[in-house]
Protein backbone atom coordinates (compact mmCIF):
# COMPACT_ATOMS: atom_id res chain seq x y z
CA UNK A 1 0.00 0.00 0.00
CA UNK A 2 1.45 3.43 -0.93
CA UNK A 3 2.12 6.20 1.58
CA UNK A 4 -0.42 8.41 -0.17
CA UNK A 5 -3.16 5.74 0.12
CA UNK A 6 -2.36 5.20 3.82
CA UNK A 7 -2.49 8.94 4.42
CA UNK A 8 -5.81 9.19 2.59
CA UNK A 9 -7.32 6.40 4.72
CA UNK A 10 -6.10 8.04 7.97
CA UNK A 11 -7.55 11.38 6.90
CA UNK A 12 -10.84 9.78 5.89
CA UNK A 13 -11.09 7.93 9.21
CA UNK A 14 -10.34 11.07 11.21
CA UNK A 15 -12.85 13.04 9.18
CA UNK A 16 -15.54 10.41 9.71
CA UNK A 17 -14.98 10.43 13.46
CA UNK A 18 -15.05 14.21 13.65
CA UNK A 19 -18.15 14.44 11.49
CA UNK A 20 -19.90 11.87 13.65
CA UNK A 21 -18.95 13.85 16.75
CA UNK A 22 -20.04 17.04 15.03
CA UNK A 23 -23.42 15.51 14.28
CA UNK A 24 -23.93 14.91 17.99
CA UNK A 25 -23.19 18.56 18.70
CA UNK A 26 -25.42 19.71 15.84
CA UNK A 27 -28.24 17.79 17.49
CA UNK A 28 -27.81 19.84 20.64
CA UNK A 29 -30.51 18.90 23.09
CA UNK A 30 -28.66 19.81 26.22
CA UNK A 31 -31.00 22.63 27.10
CA UNK A 32 -28.61 25.52 26.88
CA UNK A 33 -25.10 24.56 25.90
CA UNK A 34 -23.19 22.56 23.34
CA UNK A 35 -21.74 19.19 24.29
CA UNK A 36 -18.27 20.68 24.61
CA UNK A 37 -19.45 23.56 26.78
CA UNK A 38 -19.88 23.57 30.52
CA UNK A 39 -23.47 24.60 31.07
CA UNK A 40 -23.89 27.94 32.81
CA UNK A 41 -27.63 27.92 32.15
CA UNK A 42 -30.39 27.21 34.62
CA UNK A 43 -31.08 23.98 32.74
CA UNK A 44 -29.33 20.76 33.66
CA UNK A 45 -27.88 18.35 31.11
CA UNK A 46 -31.16 17.28 29.56
CA UNK A 47 -34.20 19.47 29.85
CA UNK A 48 -35.33 21.86 32.51
CA UNK A 49 -36.43 21.29 36.09
CA UNK A 50 -38.94 23.46 37.90
CA UNK A 51 -38.98 24.54 41.53
CA UNK A 52 -41.83 26.27 43.29
CA UNK A 53 -40.71 29.84 44.09
CA UNK A 54 -40.98 31.51 47.47
CA UNK A 55 -44.13 33.45 48.19
CA UNK A 56 -43.53 36.99 49.43
CA UNK A 57 -45.62 37.63 52.52
CA UNK A 58 -46.04 40.86 54.44
CA UNK A 59 -44.14 41.18 57.68
CA UNK A 60 -46.23 41.37 60.81
CA UNK A 61 -45.44 43.59 63.76
CA UNK A 62 -44.24 41.60 66.72
CA UNK A 63 -46.78 42.63 69.34
CA UNK A 64 -45.23 43.21 72.75
CA UNK A 65 -46.04 40.54 75.27
CA UNK A 66 -49.20 41.27 77.21
CA UNK A 67 -47.89 41.08 80.74
CA UNK A 68 -47.96 43.20 83.84
CA UNK A 69 -44.85 45.04 84.89
CA UNK A 70 -43.28 44.96 88.31
CA UNK A 71 -42.77 48.15 90.24
CA UNK A 72 -39.55 49.95 89.31
CA UNK A 73 -39.39 51.88 92.59
CA UNK A 74 -38.24 49.55 95.35
CA UNK A 75 -37.17 52.12 97.95
CA UNK A 76 -37.71 51.32 101.61
CA UNK A 77 -40.95 52.56 103.14
CA UNK A 78 -41.24 53.92 106.70
CA UNK A 79 -42.86 51.52 109.14
CA UNK A 80 -45.01 54.34 110.56
CA UNK A 81 -46.22 57.64 109.29
CA UNK A 82 -43.85 60.57 109.40
CA UNK A 83 -43.46 62.65 112.55
CA UNK A 84 -46.11 65.29 113.02
CA UNK A 85 -48.83 63.10 111.54
CA UNK A 86 -48.84 60.80 114.55
CA UNK A 87 -49.08 63.35 117.27
CA UNK A 88 -50.61 62.70 120.69
CA UNK A 89 -53.43 64.80 122.15
CA UNK A 90 -51.58 66.26 125.12
CA UNK A 91 -53.13 69.48 126.30
CA UNK A 92 -55.61 69.73 123.44
CA UNK A 93 -58.81 70.31 125.50
CA UNK A 94 -57.60 70.49 129.06
CA UNK A 95 -58.97 67.04 129.67
CA UNK A 96 -56.03 65.23 131.27
CA UNK A 97 -57.59 61.86 130.79
CA UNK A 98 -57.82 62.31 127.03
CA UNK A 99 -60.76 62.65 124.69
CA UNK A 100 -62.70 59.53 125.56
CA UNK A 101 -65.65 60.58 123.39
CA UNK A 102 -63.64 60.57 120.21
CA UNK A 103 -61.40 57.61 120.91
CA UNK A 104 -62.08 55.32 123.82
CA UNK A 105 -58.69 53.64 123.46
CA UNK A 106 -56.93 56.83 124.35
CA UNK A 107 -55.42 57.60 120.88
CA UNK A 108 -56.48 59.52 117.78
CA UNK A 109 -56.44 58.05 114.24
CA UNK A 110 -53.42 59.54 112.49
CA UNK A 111 -53.80 61.33 109.15
CA UNK A 112 -51.91 59.66 106.20
CA UNK A 113 -49.19 61.61 104.46
CA UNK A 114 -47.95 61.25 100.81
CA UNK A 115 -45.40 58.56 101.70
CA UNK A 116 -48.05 56.53 103.48
CA UNK A 117 -50.38 56.67 100.50
CA UNK A 118 -47.49 55.70 98.22
CA UNK A 119 -46.75 52.74 100.52
CA UNK A 120 -50.40 51.78 100.48
CA UNK A 121 -50.37 51.97 96.69
CA UNK A 122 -47.35 49.69 96.62
CA UNK A 123 -49.12 47.14 98.78
CA UNK A 124 -52.17 47.19 96.50
CA UNK A 125 -49.91 47.02 93.41
CA UNK A 126 -48.00 44.01 94.69
CA UNK A 127 -51.31 42.31 95.47
CA UNK A 128 -52.50 42.89 91.90
CA UNK A 129 -55.20 45.36 93.03
CA UNK A 130 -54.36 47.99 90.42
CA UNK A 131 -57.50 50.12 90.68
CA UNK A 132 -56.97 50.54 94.43
CA UNK A 133 -53.26 51.17 93.82
CA UNK A 134 -54.06 53.92 91.34
CA UNK A 135 -56.33 55.63 93.88
CA UNK A 136 -53.64 55.51 96.55
CA UNK A 137 -50.93 56.89 94.26
CA UNK A 138 -53.24 59.69 93.15
CA UNK A 139 -53.73 60.61 96.81
CA UNK A 140 -49.97 60.65 97.33
CA UNK A 141 -49.55 62.99 94.36
CA UNK A 142 -52.37 65.22 95.61
CA UNK A 143 -50.51 65.67 98.89
CA UNK A 144 -47.11 66.06 97.22
CA UNK A 145 -47.14 67.35 93.63
CA UNK A 146 -43.40 66.79 93.09
CA UNK A 147 -43.47 63.12 94.13
CA UNK A 148 -41.58 61.50 91.21
CA UNK A 149 -41.71 57.99 92.65
CA UNK A 150 -45.49 58.15 92.97
CA UNK A 151 -45.86 59.33 89.39
CA UNK A 152 -43.79 56.43 88.07
CA UNK A 153 -45.70 54.02 90.28
CA UNK A 154 -48.96 55.45 88.96
CA UNK A 155 -47.71 55.15 85.37
CA UNK A 156 -46.86 51.49 85.83
CA UNK A 157 -50.22 50.90 87.50
CA UNK A 158 -52.01 52.46 84.52
CA UNK A 159 -49.88 50.27 82.24
CA UNK A 160 -51.05 47.14 84.04
CA UNK A 161 -54.63 48.36 83.66
CA UNK A 162 -54.09 48.78 79.90
CA UNK A 163 -54.53 52.57 80.19
CA UNK A 164 -51.47 53.35 78.06
CA UNK A 165 -52.24 57.01 77.37
CA UNK A 166 -52.58 57.67 81.10
CA UNK A 167 -49.38 55.69 81.70
CA UNK A 168 -47.52 57.86 79.18
CA UNK A 169 -48.75 61.04 80.89
CA UNK A 170 -47.68 59.82 84.33
CA UNK A 171 -44.28 58.56 83.08
CA UNK A 172 -43.58 61.88 81.37
CA UNK A 173 -44.41 63.71 84.61
CA UNK A 174 -41.98 61.47 86.48
CA UNK A 175 -39.27 62.30 83.93
CA UNK A 176 -39.98 66.03 84.24
CA UNK A 177 -39.33 65.74 87.98
CA UNK A 178 -36.31 63.44 87.66
CA UNK A 179 -34.67 63.95 84.28
CA UNK A 180 -31.99 61.22 84.38
CA UNK A 181 -34.18 58.33 85.49
CA UNK A 182 -33.59 55.23 83.38
CA UNK A 183 -36.55 53.35 84.88
CA UNK A 184 -38.98 56.11 83.94
CA UNK A 185 -37.70 56.29 80.35
CA UNK A 186 -37.96 52.50 80.06
CA UNK A 187 -41.55 52.54 81.36
CA UNK A 188 -42.42 55.33 78.92
CA UNK A 189 -40.87 53.47 75.99
CA UNK A 190 -42.70 50.25 76.79
CA UNK A 191 -45.99 52.14 77.05
CA UNK A 192 -45.36 53.67 73.61
CA UNK A 193 -44.65 50.18 72.26
CA UNK A 194 -48.06 49.02 73.44
CA UNK A 195 -49.56 52.04 71.69
CA UNK A 196 -47.88 50.78 68.47
CA UNK A 197 -45.74 53.92 68.35
CA UNK A 198 -42.23 52.57 67.71
CA UNK A 199 -40.68 55.95 66.88
CA UNK A 200 -41.47 57.50 70.28
CA UNK A 201 -40.73 54.16 71.94
CA UNK A 202 -37.24 54.14 70.44
CA UNK A 203 -36.54 57.71 71.55
CA UNK A 204 -37.48 56.90 75.16
CA UNK A 205 -35.78 53.52 75.23
CA UNK A 206 -32.55 54.81 73.70
CA UNK A 207 -32.38 57.36 76.52
CA UNK A 208 -33.04 54.60 79.04
CA UNK A 209 -30.26 52.54 77.49
CA UNK A 210 -27.85 55.48 77.65
CA UNK A 211 -28.59 55.86 81.34
CA UNK A 212 -28.45 52.13 82.10
CA UNK A 213 -26.95 50.00 79.35
CA UNK A 214 -27.09 46.86 81.50
CA UNK A 215 -30.88 46.73 81.67
CA UNK A 216 -32.03 43.66 79.69
CA UNK A 217 -35.67 44.71 79.46
CA UNK A 218 -34.70 48.03 77.89
CA UNK A 219 -32.55 46.30 75.27
CA UNK A 220 -35.21 43.72 74.48
CA UNK A 221 -37.82 46.44 74.10
CA UNK A 222 -35.53 48.44 71.82
CA UNK A 223 -35.05 45.35 69.69
CA UNK A 224 -38.80 44.98 69.45
CA UNK A 225 -39.33 48.63 68.50
CA UNK A 226 -36.74 48.46 65.72
CA UNK A 227 -38.27 45.17 64.57
CA UNK A 228 -41.64 46.88 64.15
CA UNK A 229 -40.04 49.70 62.16
CA UNK A 230 -38.35 47.10 59.97
CA UNK A 231 -41.69 45.40 59.33
CA UNK A 232 -43.33 48.71 58.41
CA UNK A 233 -40.50 49.60 56.02
CA UNK A 234 -40.59 46.15 54.41
CA UNK A 235 -44.34 46.29 53.85
CA UNK A 236 -43.89 49.72 52.23
CA UNK A 237 -41.30 48.16 49.86
CA UNK A 238 -38.51 50.22 51.46
CA UNK A 239 -36.18 47.24 51.63
CA UNK A 240 -32.93 49.13 52.33
CA UNK A 241 -34.54 50.87 55.28
CA UNK A 242 -35.97 47.55 56.47
CA UNK A 243 -32.50 46.03 56.38
CA UNK A 244 -31.14 48.84 58.53
CA UNK A 245 -33.95 48.54 61.07
CA UNK A 246 -33.66 44.77 61.33
CA UNK A 247 -29.92 45.11 61.90
CA UNK A 248 -30.67 47.57 64.70
CA UNK A 249 -33.15 45.10 66.18
CA UNK A 250 -30.54 42.34 66.11
CA UNK A 251 -27.92 44.62 67.71
CA UNK A 252 -30.16 44.90 70.79
CA UNK A 253 -31.59 41.38 70.70
CA UNK A 254 -29.07 39.05 69.12
CA UNK A 255 -31.23 35.96 69.64
CA UNK A 256 -34.18 37.26 67.61
CA UNK A 257 -34.68 34.51 65.03
CA UNK A 258 -37.64 36.41 63.54
CA UNK A 259 -35.54 39.54 62.96
CA UNK A 260 -32.88 37.48 61.16
CA UNK A 261 -35.56 35.76 59.06
CA UNK A 262 -37.17 39.05 58.07
CA UNK A 263 -33.73 40.48 57.32
CA UNK A 264 -33.23 37.59 54.90
CA UNK A 265 -36.54 38.44 53.22
CA UNK A 266 -35.48 42.06 52.73
CA UNK A 267 -32.13 41.03 51.24
CA UNK A 268 -33.91 38.56 48.96
CA UNK A 269 -36.20 41.32 47.66
CA UNK A 270 -33.07 43.26 46.62
CA UNK A 271 -31.62 40.09 45.05
CA UNK A 272 -28.77 40.13 47.56
CA UNK A 273 -28.92 36.38 47.78
CA UNK A 274 -25.69 35.63 49.64
CA UNK A 275 -26.66 38.08 52.37
CA UNK A 276 -30.17 36.59 52.47
CA UNK A 277 -28.77 33.08 52.89
CA UNK A 278 -26.55 34.24 55.76
CA UNK A 279 -29.49 35.88 57.56
CA UNK A 280 -31.70 32.83 57.11
CA UNK A 281 -28.91 30.57 58.42
CA UNK A 282 -28.67 32.68 61.58
CA UNK A 283 -32.43 32.47 62.04
CA UNK A 284 -32.65 28.67 61.87
CA UNK A 285 -29.54 28.29 64.02
CA UNK A 286 -31.39 30.17 66.77
CA UNK A 287 -34.77 28.52 66.18
CA UNK A 288 -34.52 25.25 64.21
CA UNK A 289 -38.28 24.86 63.76
CA UNK A 290 -38.80 27.88 61.45
CA UNK A 291 -40.41 26.08 58.51
CA UNK A 292 -40.90 29.10 56.25
CA UNK A 293 -37.35 30.31 56.89
CA UNK A 294 -35.90 26.93 55.94
CA UNK A 295 -38.02 27.00 52.78
CA UNK A 296 -36.73 30.46 51.87
CA UNK A 297 -33.15 29.43 52.63
CA UNK A 298 -33.40 26.43 50.33
CA UNK A 299 -34.83 28.53 47.51
CA UNK A 300 -32.05 31.10 47.90
CA UNK A 301 -29.48 28.29 47.74
CA UNK A 302 -31.18 27.13 44.53
CA UNK A 303 -30.80 30.56 42.97
CA UNK A 304 -27.17 30.77 44.10
CA UNK A 305 -26.48 27.38 42.51
CA UNK A 306 -25.48 26.00 45.91
CA UNK A 307 -27.46 22.83 45.31
CA UNK A 308 -25.95 20.50 47.94
CA UNK A 309 -26.80 23.08 50.61
CA UNK A 310 -30.25 23.50 49.08
CA UNK A 311 -30.83 19.76 49.40
CA UNK A 312 -30.04 19.83 53.12
CA UNK A 313 -32.29 22.84 53.67
CA UNK A 314 -35.15 21.09 51.85
CA UNK A 315 -34.59 18.04 54.05
CA UNK A 316 -35.29 20.27 57.04
CA UNK A 317 -38.48 21.54 55.41
CA UNK A 318 -39.60 17.95 54.87
CA UNK A 319 -38.63 17.12 58.47
CA UNK A 320 -40.86 19.93 59.73
CA UNK A 321 -43.66 19.32 57.23
CA UNK A 322 -43.56 15.78 55.89
CA UNK A 323 -46.67 16.32 53.76
CA UNK A 324 -45.20 19.29 51.89
CA UNK A 325 -45.31 18.27 48.22
CA UNK A 326 -43.57 21.46 47.07
CA UNK A 327 -40.64 20.84 49.43
CA UNK A 328 -40.20 17.29 48.09
CA UNK A 329 -40.36 18.60 44.52
CA UNK A 330 -37.84 21.34 45.24
CA UNK A 331 -35.53 18.93 47.04
CA UNK A 332 -35.67 16.72 43.94
CA UNK A 333 -34.81 19.72 41.80
CA UNK A 334 -31.78 20.52 43.96
CA UNK A 335 -30.73 16.85 43.90
CA UNK A 336 -30.99 16.89 40.12
CA UNK A 337 -28.88 20.02 39.87
CA UNK A 338 -26.36 18.19 42.07
CA UNK A 339 -26.42 15.29 39.55
CA UNK A 340 -27.91 12.98 42.19
CA UNK A 341 -30.55 11.70 39.78
CA UNK A 342 -31.74 8.49 41.50
CA UNK A 343 -32.41 10.46 44.69
CA UNK A 344 -34.14 13.13 42.62
CA UNK A 345 -36.46 10.52 41.12
CA UNK A 346 -37.43 9.34 44.60
CA UNK A 347 -38.14 12.91 45.75
CA UNK A 348 -40.31 13.67 42.71
CA UNK A 349 -42.27 10.47 43.24
CA UNK A 350 -42.91 11.47 46.88
CA UNK A 351 -44.14 14.86 45.71
CA UNK A 352 -46.52 13.18 43.26
CA UNK A 353 -47.79 10.78 45.95
CA UNK A 354 -48.57 13.78 48.16
CA UNK A 355 -50.10 15.82 45.35
CA UNK A 356 -51.29 13.64 42.45
CA UNK A 357 -52.19 16.65 40.27
CA UNK A 358 -48.73 18.26 40.61
CA UNK A 359 -47.85 18.94 36.97
CA UNK A 360 -44.43 20.43 37.74
CA UNK A 361 -43.40 17.34 39.71
CA UNK A 362 -44.40 15.05 36.81
CA UNK A 363 -42.36 17.24 34.43
CA UNK A 364 -39.41 17.09 36.80
CA UNK A 365 -39.69 13.32 37.05
CA UNK A 366 -39.42 13.11 33.26
CA UNK A 367 -36.47 15.52 33.40
CA UNK A 368 -34.72 13.22 35.88
CA UNK A 369 -35.38 10.12 33.74
CA UNK A 370 -33.95 11.93 30.71
CA UNK A 371 -30.76 12.62 32.63
CA UNK A 372 -30.56 8.99 33.71
CA UNK A 373 -30.80 8.00 30.04
CA UNK A 374 -34.07 6.12 30.61
CA UNK A 375 -35.96 8.02 27.91
CA UNK A 376 -38.80 5.53 27.58
CA UNK A 377 -39.56 5.93 31.30
CA UNK A 378 -39.71 9.70 30.87
CA UNK A 379 -42.61 9.66 28.39
CA UNK A 380 -45.41 8.70 30.79
CA UNK A 381 -44.76 11.36 33.50
CA UNK A 382 -44.17 14.04 30.87
CA UNK A 383 -47.43 13.23 29.12
CA UNK A 384 -49.14 13.37 32.51
CA UNK A 385 -47.61 16.79 33.18
CA UNK A 386 -48.94 18.10 29.87
CA UNK A 387 -52.35 16.54 30.48
CA UNK A 388 -52.56 18.25 33.88
CA UNK A 389 -51.22 21.59 32.65
CA UNK A 390 -51.22 21.96 28.84
CA UNK A 391 -49.65 25.41 29.10
CA UNK A 392 -46.57 24.20 31.02
CA UNK A 393 -43.64 25.01 28.68
CA UNK A 394 -41.15 22.86 30.60
CA UNK A 395 -43.32 19.77 30.11
CA UNK A 396 -43.37 20.21 26.32
CA UNK A 397 -39.67 21.11 26.28
CA UNK A 398 -38.63 18.04 28.25
CA UNK A 399 -40.72 15.60 26.22
CA UNK A 400 -39.40 17.19 23.04
CA UNK A 401 -35.91 16.30 24.23
CA UNK A 402 -37.09 12.80 25.14
CA UNK A 403 -38.42 12.21 21.61
CA UNK A 404 -35.22 13.63 20.09
CA UNK A 405 -33.09 11.21 22.07
CA UNK A 406 -35.35 8.28 21.28
CA UNK A 407 -35.14 9.18 17.59
CA UNK A 408 -31.35 8.80 17.70
CA UNK A 409 -31.62 5.21 18.91
CA UNK A 410 -34.82 4.04 17.25
CA UNK A 411 -36.17 3.42 13.79
CA UNK A 412 -39.57 4.77 14.81
CA UNK A 413 -40.14 7.58 12.28
CA UNK A 414 -42.66 9.48 14.41
CA UNK A 415 -40.19 10.42 17.14
CA UNK A 416 -38.53 13.18 15.11
CA UNK A 417 -41.87 14.66 14.13
CA UNK A 418 -43.16 14.40 17.69
CA UNK A 419 -40.05 16.15 18.97
CA UNK A 420 -40.63 19.00 16.50
CA UNK A 421 -44.29 19.34 17.47
CA UNK A 422 -43.52 19.52 21.20
CA UNK A 423 -40.76 22.08 20.75
CA UNK A 424 -42.99 24.19 18.53
CA UNK A 425 -45.58 24.18 21.30
CA UNK A 426 -42.86 25.18 23.77
CA UNK A 427 -42.02 28.23 21.66
CA UNK A 428 -45.67 29.19 21.36
CA UNK A 429 -45.90 29.16 25.13
CA UNK A 430 -42.52 30.81 25.80
CA UNK A 431 -41.08 32.44 22.66
CA UNK A 432 -38.21 34.18 24.48
CA UNK A 433 -36.64 30.93 25.73
CA UNK A 434 -33.27 30.67 23.99
CA UNK A 435 -32.72 27.00 24.85
CA UNK A 436 -36.10 26.06 23.43
CA UNK A 437 -35.33 27.95 20.21
CA UNK A 438 -32.00 26.14 19.98
CA UNK A 439 -33.58 22.73 20.43
CA UNK A 440 -36.34 23.59 17.98
CA UNK A 441 -33.62 24.30 15.43
CA UNK A 442 -32.09 20.90 16.15
CA UNK A 443 -35.46 19.23 15.62
CA UNK A 444 -35.82 20.97 12.25
CA UNK A 445 -32.29 19.89 11.32
CA UNK A 446 -33.02 16.28 12.23
CA UNK A 447 -35.83 16.40 9.65
CA UNK A 448 -33.57 18.05 7.07
CA UNK A 449 -35.47 21.36 7.29
CA UNK A 450 -32.38 23.54 7.33
CA UNK A 451 -33.99 26.86 6.45
CA UNK A 452 -36.38 26.57 9.40
CA UNK A 453 -33.45 25.43 11.56
CA UNK A 454 -31.59 28.62 10.63
CA UNK A 455 -34.52 30.79 11.73
CA UNK A 456 -34.76 29.05 15.10
CA UNK A 457 -31.02 29.16 15.79
CA UNK A 458 -30.76 32.81 14.77
CA UNK A 459 -33.49 33.58 17.28
CA UNK A 460 -31.62 31.56 19.94
CA UNK A 461 -28.44 33.64 19.53
CA UNK A 462 -30.44 36.85 19.38
CA UNK A 463 -31.98 35.98 22.73
CA UNK A 464 -28.63 34.87 24.15
CA UNK A 465 -25.70 36.48 22.30
CA UNK A 466 -23.12 34.28 24.08
CA UNK A 467 -24.88 30.97 23.37
CA UNK A 468 -21.98 28.91 22.03
CA UNK A 469 -24.02 25.74 21.35
CA UNK A 470 -26.55 27.68 19.27
CA UNK A 471 -23.80 29.42 17.23
CA UNK A 472 -22.30 26.03 16.45
CA UNK A 473 -25.66 24.65 15.40
CA UNK A 474 -26.32 27.73 13.29
CA UNK A 475 -23.01 27.18 11.49
CA UNK A 476 -24.02 23.59 10.73
CA UNK A 477 -27.41 24.81 9.45
CA UNK A 478 -25.79 27.25 7.05
CA UNK A 479 -23.32 24.64 5.85
CA UNK A 480 -26.06 22.08 5.21
CA UNK A 481 -28.03 24.78 3.40
CA UNK A 482 -25.06 25.44 1.08
CA UNK A 483 -23.97 28.80 2.57
CA UNK A 484 -20.32 28.27 3.45
CA UNK A 485 -19.62 31.97 4.02
CA UNK A 486 -22.37 32.27 6.60
CA UNK A 487 -21.12 29.10 8.28
CA UNK A 488 -17.64 30.64 8.44
CA UNK A 489 -19.05 33.75 10.11
CA UNK A 490 -20.35 31.54 12.92
CA UNK A 491 -16.89 30.00 13.18
CA UNK A 492 -15.39 33.48 13.66
CA UNK A 493 -17.85 34.24 16.46
CA UNK A 494 -17.13 30.92 18.11
CA UNK A 495 -13.38 31.50 18.16
CA UNK A 496 -13.77 33.80 21.16
CA UNK A 497 -16.86 32.14 22.68
CA UNK A 498 -15.51 28.60 22.60
CA UNK A 499 -12.34 27.67 20.66
CA UNK A 500 -13.07 23.93 20.81
CA UNK A 501 -16.44 24.27 19.13
CA UNK A 502 -14.92 26.73 16.70
CA UNK A 503 -12.21 24.23 15.66
CA UNK A 504 -14.75 21.48 15.14
CA UNK A 505 -17.01 23.70 13.05
CA UNK A 506 -14.02 24.78 10.96
CA UNK A 507 -13.18 21.12 10.27
CA UNK A 508 -16.75 20.48 9.17
CA UNK A 509 -16.65 23.44 6.81
CA UNK A 510 -13.18 22.96 5.30
CA UNK A 511 -12.43 19.26 6.01
CA UNK A 512 -9.11 20.21 7.59
CA UNK A 513 -7.91 21.55 10.94
CA UNK A 514 -8.05 25.32 11.39
CA UNK A 515 -4.86 27.33 10.89
CA UNK A 516 -2.69 27.83 13.95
Amino acid sequence: MTKSSISSRVTATALALLLAYAAVIAQDITGGAGVLLASADVEAKLGKGIFTPAQSKPHVNKAPEKKTVARSVRSAHPRTNTAGNNRGNTGNSGNSSGNTNSNRSGSTRPAMDAEAYNKQGDDFFDAGKYDEAATAYQQAIKLRADYADAYLNLGETYFNLGRYDDAITADNKAISLKADWADAYRALGIAYLHKNNPADAIAALKRANQLNAADAETRNSLGLAYYDQGAAAYNANNYEEAIGRYHEAISFKADSAEAYSNLGDAYRQLNKLAEAADAYKHAVAIKPDLLETYSNLSLVYDKLGRYPEAVEAYRQVVRLDGNNAEANNNMGYALGKSKRWPEAVAAFKRAIDLKPDYAEAYSNLGWAYNNLGTYSAAIEPLKKAIQLEPSLPEGHFNIGITYTRLAQNSAVPDYKQQALAELQTTIQLKPDWASAQNNLGVAYGNLGKWKQAIVAHEEAVRLNPVYGGAYYNLGVDYLMNGDKKAATRQYEKLRTLNPNNANLLYFQIYKKPPPK
